[in-house]
């Protein structure tokens, strides 16, 4: 007859589950509590929370500050990098999803207080700021 224990080995993959999701917890901690993490360090920090990368952390993490920052301030692309210096490229990606979503819109356009370039696009994810006509999908 075959017992109806569980392997050790399943119960030590377990425990290691078990402490995955707890350094993820700390990892995910960390990240909301400090400014930005240069893509280059990033996975330095994970490895110091025993993890492989967890490049969704971080993404999630400057994905939520940009919206967050959008939300209570209308203003640039370029103005929230040089305000919470996440690099312009990652934001530029962070505004698509959002848009897709419906959670972004462009408001109007005016000149840029970080480049001081004409017609940019402000932003925000206000949705009492949003025009009438705009329909979320």
């Amino acid at each position: 007859m075959m017992s109806k224990k569980t392997p050790n080995s399943r119960k030590s993959f377990e425990k290691g589950q078990s402490k995955d999701k707890q350094n993820i917890a700390r990892l995910i901690a960390y990240v909301e509590q400090t400014k930005y993490i240069e893509k280059g360090e990033q996975l330095t920090i994970c490895k110091q929370f025993n993890l492989p990368y967890k490049k969704s952390v971080f993404a999630n993490e400057y994905r939520k500050r940009f919206y967050n920052y959008l939300f209570y301030t209308t203003t640039t692309t370029a103005d929230v990098c040089k305000q919470t210096n996440i690099p312009e490229k990652f934001l530029c990606q962070a505004k698509a999803y959002y848009e897709k979503k419906g959670l972004l819109q462009v408001l109007f356009s005016d000149r840029c207080p970080a480049t001081k370039s004409k017609n940019v696009n402000f932003l925000s994810t206000n949705k009492k700021l949003f025009k009438e006509h705009y329909k979320i999908k």
